[in-house]
């Protein structure tokens, strides 16, 4: 898959400096300032300096007017890495004369004195909420004092709902990216599926998994996975935060998982769960409920609808069913935003959720998005029955009758062994 990849072209860039001025016009900002959080910070990373620059993460992008942005980069580094990339004949968006190096407050607060922009009206990307990581903004504290006491007759406007509702309707480009991104993260829940046998470790399966993302050019910071004849958690296995063991997988296991995708940083994601040997029959109920949830999703998904239709459409098998929810059944992706959880139960109905001092719910956030065509979304529907949890699902695009579906192997129980 890596001869002929999809790339960016100068026109995708004029597109998104374009969505950036009307933005500036519609919200009636002078400038508009993008922070972009550290480069490999996936999964759900920050990085919408990126979606600006098509280079190093990490960086702050400064629109002012018509005008070509300028960068503000994090290392001399990152600098070093554009000469070579020139040298090598590349083809980037943005020209040397725009790029300064440094990204602190005192950095920004130069770049804003140099553009004359001390006094005017910035909107700003990384102050608001960013899920599921970011729950006060991704700009770090010390960064965002140092611009205000430096600046107190700027006014700085959060204007992420906006760029949200420009950005979230793909280009035709972008489109081809995540349909290539999405190739390659079926080939990685098979190759799950095909190393998954008993005696061998769930870092096996993340080897195996991981291996094949990066042979065909793919990014990946991730994998959450867990197994056992019954399971309810939902993460990283714990081996890759804590000194221990991987798990030996065993005939019976369900082995969980969430696979994340990157090619030119568009997204997809996949949720293999796959059946090793005879599981738990409330397993298999609970996965079928999971597809009749991924089903009634498909349906809801496509204009004239709200993101919160669909959220309704995939909640009622689970409500019908009885059945709990460990994370949500849908979420945007490129970029991230709404999140619906719906109004089954969580993982507060479990019995052992008393023990803890607050469990906390979860809301459904961005119920009022009306959907687009060319929107993207992951699609995970989970269902479980006591201690016996189902995880389906893959990337979603909005279509004009109803969701496109842009994998099919993690849509359903997949099965090994």
């Amino acid at each position: 898959m890596t001869a002929n990849v999809p790339q960016f072209s100068r026109a995708e860039r004029d597109r998104r400096w374009k969505l950036a001025r009307e933005l500036m016009k519609q919200a009636n900002l002078d400038a508009l300032l993008v922070y972009g959080d550290r480069e490999s910070s996936a999964p759900a990373p920050f990085a919408l300096d990126g979606y600006f620059t098509n280079d190093r993460l990490g960086s702050v992008v400064i629109f002012k007017g018509d005008a070509p942005p300028i960068v503000l980069a994090f290392l001399p580094m990152m600098v070093a890495d554009h000469i070579q990339a020139r040298l090598r004949g590349d083809d980037q968006w943005i020209e040397p004369a725009q790029i300064f190096v440094g990204k602190t407050g005192h950095h920004i607060v130069a770049a804003l004195q140099r553009l004359d922009l001390t006094k005017a009206r910035i909107g700003v990307l990384g102050l608001e909420p960013y899920p599921p990581f970011y729950f006060d903004g991704a700009i770090p504290y010390q960064t965002w004092k140092a611009v205000l006491d430096a600046c107190p007759k700027a006014t700085f406007e959060p204007v992420y709902h906006q760029f949200f509702a420009l950005a979230s309707v793909h280009s035709a480009e972008e489109i081809a990216l995540i349909r290539h991104a999405a190739a390659i993260g079926e080939q990685m829940a098979e190759a799950m599926r095909s190393a998954a046998h008993p005696g061998v470790s769930e870092a096996d399966l993340v080897a195996a998994t991981t291996e094949v993302c990066l042979r065909n050019a793919g990014f990946t910071a991730e994998v959450l996975i867990g197994s056992g004849p019954e399971h309810v958690g939902w993460g990283p296995a714990a081996w890759t935060y804590r000194a221990q063991k991987p798990r030996i997988l065993q005939t019976g296991d369900i082995i969980l998982s969430e696979v994340f995708t990157f090619f030119g940083m568009m997204e997809t994601q996949h949720q293999p769960a796959i059946a090793l040997g005879t599981i738990h029959p409330e397993i298999e109920r609970a996965a079928e409920v999971a597809r009749a949830s991924y089903e009634a999703g498909l349906a809801a998904l496509k204009p004239g609808n709200t993101f919160g239709d669909v959220v309704d459409a995939m909640s009622t098998p689970l409500l019908e069913a009885g059945g709990w929810h460990v994370h949500p059944l849908i979420h945007s992706i490129n970029p991230y935003g709404p999140i619906g959880f719906g109004t089954a139960p969580g993982p507060d109905a479990l019995p052992e959720a008393a023990a803890y001092g607050e469990m906390g719910r979860l809301p459904t956030v961005g119920r009022e998005l009306p959907l687009r065509e060319g929107m993207s979304f992951a699609f995970e529907p989970n269902c479980a029955f006591g201690r016996h949890l189902a995880n389906l699902g893959g990337t979603v695009l909005v279509g004009a009758d109803g969701g496109i579906e842009l994998n099919q192997n993690t849509t359903r129980l997949m099965r090994a062994g």
